[in-house]
């Protein structure tokens, strides 16, 4: 029948992105690139315990009962679409290192129906193939459809009958919205992230009608099996949106000045900064590092400017703690006319992701 019908820790997050955006935007000198992993609004504080910085993910889709599908006609592998579709939409986030799971994937999507099962099977593939997270993918329930008309523009259709009633060739009068028969498509889809060491989790359900519309104008039911494919690619995106994640990559600008050093080393120093400030634009950021360490034994360890770019390369190339010892000497040497609003927000995220990818969850 057709019926008719008209966190706080990510709440945080976010303001530092826009926080040191401004901060970037009012900043013309060279910068480096860091990757900061912005967590999901619904589920991103329960998320962030669960990976505890951990990235390696192994992702696997339950065979669902033949019974659920052939309703709709559906008769390709469902397991292997969602898989592909919930692993594309997870690369796009950045985030996870998606580990090749294709040699065990039948005998994964067996167990994944018994959780005892897969649990064990998840602890030999964090043993034998760094798997630390598992993204496990299930249909809970048989699809429900509905069809339904809608209003759809025809802009093109209306203007070729305009067109046509100009020249005499009809005396149809031009419609730009057009009754349509629309397929309303939900499907019931849960993924469930664990963490293989720990066992904790976190999950997300997916119910959502995918629409499906018919051409305009045309009022046949189009099929369940014809909006199926749309409504898992829905679904997928869903899942990867509150499961995963978006790494946001910001240039942090660097310093340049020396004037808290001595005034006979000041300029030798500036030009230490400034070839180092070069080699960063020209992405050379060994070079520029360099160049930095030299500025800050010319100023026998007080150039603010040169301990604050050590800070941001040590970051940039994953040295934490090497990043923590400058960013805290920078901040001792610059006294509170440094501590602008940017800086300290940016210490604070570079503090937040050390102790994620340390796996500390305090």
């Amino acid at each position: 029948m057709i019926e008719k019908s008209g966190g706080r820790s990510v709440h945080s997050a976010r303001i530092l992105v826009g926080i040191v955006a401004l901060y970037v935007l009012a900043y013309c000198g060279p910068t480096i690139p860091i990757a900061f992993p912005r967590y999901p609004s619904g589920t991103g504080t329960q998320l962030k315990a669960v990976l505890e910085g951990k990235r390696n993910l192994g992702v696997v889709a339950a065979r669902p009962p033949q019974s659920m599908l052939n309703r709709i006609g559906y008769h390709e592998d469902f397991s292997a679409t969602i898989e592909a579709a919930v692993e594309a939409q997870i690369i796009k986030k950045g985030f996870y290192n998606v580990i090749d799971l294709s040699s065990r994937k039948e005998r994964l999507r067996e167990l994944a129906h018994s959780q005892s099962g897969l649990t064990m099977e998840a602890l030999n593939l964090g043993l034998e193939e760094q798997v630390e997270q598992m993204l496990v993918v299930r249909m809970t329930n048989q699809p429900y459809s509905q069809c339904k008309v809608k209003k759809v523009n025809d802009l093109a259709g209306g203007l070729t009958t305009s067109l046509m009633a100009r020249a005499g060739a009809t005396d149809e009068k031009p419609e730009f919205e057009k009754d349509t028969a629309v397929m309303f498509l939900t499907i019931f889809v849960q993924g469930k992230i664990t963490n293989v060491e720990t066992g904790r989790s976190v999950s997300h359900q997916y119910s959502k009608a995918y629409e499906y519309f018919n051409k305009p104008g045309d009022l046949n039911c189009p099929s369940e099996l014809a909006a199926f494919d749309g409504a898992l690619q829905a679904a997928a995106q869903e899942l990867a949106s509150n499961l995963s994640p978006q790494v946001v990559t910001i240039n942090v600008p660097l310093m340049e000045d020396a004037d808290d050093v001595h005034e006979e080393d000041a300029e030798v120093v500036h030009e230490y900064l400034s070839s180092g400030n070069a080699w960063a634009e020209a992405r050379d950021y060994e070079m520029a590092s360099q160049s930095w360490r030299r500025a800050l034994s010319e100023s026998n360890g007080d150039s603010v400017s040169a301990l604050w770019n050590l800070a941001i390369y040590s970051w940039y190339e994953g040295n934490y703690d090497e990043a923590e010892t400058f960013f805290k000497r920078a901040l001792e040497g610059g006294g509170p006319g440094m501590l602008d609003s940017a800086k300290r927000e940016l210490f604070s995220q570079f503090r937040e992701q050390k102790r994620l990818e340390e796996g500390g969850t305090r």
